[in-house]
């Protein structure tokens, strides 16, 4: 019996690590990230079970996972009529996650506990971390290297000069939504049980990532945080804290007086096309808003109308879309995709993928609501919300991301286990 417990706790504790890692490896390398997926795919197998894959219990109890798997077998069939069948097919590798995660928590469905999943959690919240303690010492290094002055934090060291700075760099926008979701996890992790230590910790912890979000400079990480702290205040009137909202709009008087102080000085002018400042003085004071945005959107517009019901294919139709923009924008001069997921999705696998991906996010949305957890609920409405400037399916580290948490969550979930543990 106890070589038993103890064959049984070895291997459980590999898959917390194997969690831990897949979390921790999706802000890093593709290389990193796909050798953790692929050993977590291959571990799952030790709870194979042959009946968790028969027609009635797949469509029963795995239904969100079906989800995944038939929008995959859409991004397969597309690559055949892919205007490029090279590029749609490692396209479709890319999107591999699509097929092996959902097997993966097939297997791991009925031994998934919250543990699990908390180790799977906070491996993503330290990768995060660990970038951004890393572009911090770098930028520092470089301030007293070349006497740049602090100022510079503020007016030079902003997004692409952030996110380059770090051990990896990460398009801003991917970077913003994850430290947003990190943001999440701290305010609901417990620390430590003295009230005050714990406290001390986790709102340290919350404002190194709100500064760090400036250095992002993603608007719609801003837009997240912005949004996430209305219904927190929402919740606060409900429960009548009046303590907690006067400080907490203390706070913001606060920090609008020193923007305001900021404001009649240089230092947000010198590149107001990246600082967020910049970018907000940009949108709202001069009111000239984004401008390639719009363009993306109505040249996709376009191709779908030529292409309605199952789209251009897996590879995208960068072509159709260039065809039908203007030649002086910026959308047509970087080549850029559709940057709303949802138009992503329409334009390459048509009405029926998009009627599938909306499926996939509805089913989470209802276990997100049933779960009644913080952060599961949390991610499902971040990335609903930042799918509509962003297509973060189309990058390796968006679909880790999308497809890791998704199926980490649901499957715990959808099977309740120790759900009265799950804070």
């Amino acid at each position: 019996m106890t070589n038993i417990l103890k064959k049984k706790n070895k291997k459980t504790a590999v898959l917390n690590l194997l969690l831990f890692i897949v979390g921790l490896s999706i802000p890093f390398s593709y290389a990193f990230n796909s050798i953790a997926i692929g050993s977590l795919f291959l571990y799952s197998f030790i709870w194979f079970e042959k009946g968790n894959y028969s027609f009635s219990w797949v469509t029963n109890r795995f239904q969100i996972h079906l989800l995944f798997l038939i929008y995959f077998s859409l991004q397969f069939i597309g690559v055949f009529y892919s205007e490029n069948l090279s590029l749609g097919f490692s396209f479709l590798i890319q999107n591999i996650v699509f097929l092996i995660l959902p097997l993966t928590f097939i297997n791991l469905s009925k031994i998934l506990d919250y543990e699990k999943v908390k180790f799977g959690i906070y491996g993503m919240v330290i990768g995060v971390h660990i970038i951004l303690f890393s572009i911090h010492i770098n930028i520092l290094f470089q301030i007293f290297s070349q006497n740049l002055g602090f100022e510079s934090l503020i007016y030079y060291f902003v997004r692409l000069n952030f996110v380059q700075a770090g051990l990896v760099e990460i398009h801003p926008p991917y970077f913003g939504l994850m430290v947003v979701f990190s943001l999440l996890v701290i305010l609901n992790t417990t620390f430590y049980k003295d009230i005050t230590l714990n406290g001390i910790v986790k709102y340290s912890l919350s404002t190194y990532l709100l500064v760090s979000l400036y250095g992002i400079s993603s608007f719609m990480s801003i837009v997240l945080v912005f949004l996430l702290f209305i219904i927190y205040l929402f919740f606060l009137v409900k429960k009548k804290k009046t303590k907690v909202l006067i400080s907490i709009l203390l706070s913001i008087l606060i920090v609008i007086i020193t923007i305001g102080t900021l404001k009649n000085t240089n230092l947000i002018n010198k590149f107001p096309g990246e600082s967020l400042l910049g970018r907000i003085e940009w949108s709202f004071v001069k009111g000239k808003g984004d401008t390639s945005r719009p363009e993306n959107w109505r040249s996709v517009l376009i191709v779908v109308k030529e292409h309605p019901l199952i789209g251009v294919g897996t590879y995208g139709g960068l072509n159709y879309l260039q065809e039908n923009r203007n030649k002086t924008s910026e959308s047509f001069k970087n080549g850029h995709n559709a940057h709303n997921q949802y138009l992503e999705t329409l334009l390459r696998h048509g009405i029926i993928g998009l009627f599938v991906y909306l499926f996939i996010i509805y089913k989470l949305i209802l276990s997100a609501i049933k779960s009644r957890n913080f952060i599961f609920c949390g991610f499902v409405f971040i990335f609903i919300v930042a799918s509509i400037t962003e297509s973060y399916l189309v990058r390796q580290i968006g679909l880790t991301f999308f497809t890791f948490y998704a199926l980490l969550f649901s499957t715990f979930y959808n099977f309740g286990y120790n759900k009265k543990n799950a804070q």
